[in-house]
């Protein structure tokens, strides 16, 4: 029986040493960033240093297209959920520049709700502004933007600096406009 014992926990033991060394000899995939982190150009343009092709290239599209989806719908709770899905993933460019704009469409219902308070609205354009800033972080990597494109999130930075300086609305200001600030 003592024989049978010892027998029983040495095979336990070889197994576990064996699924130990399993486990271990995998590769450790790489984290998806936090949303907190697409605030952050500096983390998003070290992150797509390191990964490159981002990770999960499936799930990354699979969100971006239910975004797409959301956005058609003018559903943009559902779209900013689905854009930062894919974001945290894969941060292009594009996709940054999508979820940004499906977060302030989203406030912009919300404040509209509550009858358009100024609550809350330099803490959003502060947002607005860095993730702006990420998209150009993440353009600095992977070039993916046309001079165009370039062109309007520069100027989305420009006027968003200038609204949290000044207080003043700009005409041409397009994520005032998609928050819902008319000049």
């Amino acid at each position: 029986m003592e024989n049978r014992s010892a027998r029983l926990l040495w095979l336990i033991s070889g197994a576990l040493v064996a699924l130990i060394g399993c486990a271990e000899a995998e590769p450790v995939p790489p984290a998806v960033l936090t949303q907190r982190q697409l605030s952050d150009p500096q983390a998003v343009s070290q992150w797509l240093r390191e990964n490159p092709g981002g990770v999960d290239a499936k799930g990354a599209a699979f969100a971006y297209d239910e975004g797409q989806k959301y956005k058609s719908r003018n559903d943009w709770s559902a779209a900013a959920k689905s854009f930062g899905e894919s974001a945290i993933r894969y941060p292009t460019p594009q996709v940054l520049t999508e979820y940004v704009t499906a977060i302030l469409r989203m406030l912009g219902e919300i404040r509209a709700r509550k009858g358009a308070t100024s609550l809350g609205i330099e803490g959003d354009m502060n947002f607005a502004l860095l993730q702006y800033q990420s998209v150009m972080a993440a353009d600095d990597v992977l070039d993916s933007l046309t001079e165009h494109e370039k062109k309007l999130v520069q100027a989305n930075i420009a006027c968003l600096g200038n609204f949290l300086k000044s207080r003043q609305v700009a005409g041409d200001c397009q994520p005032l406009l998609d928050y819902g600030i008319q000049p």
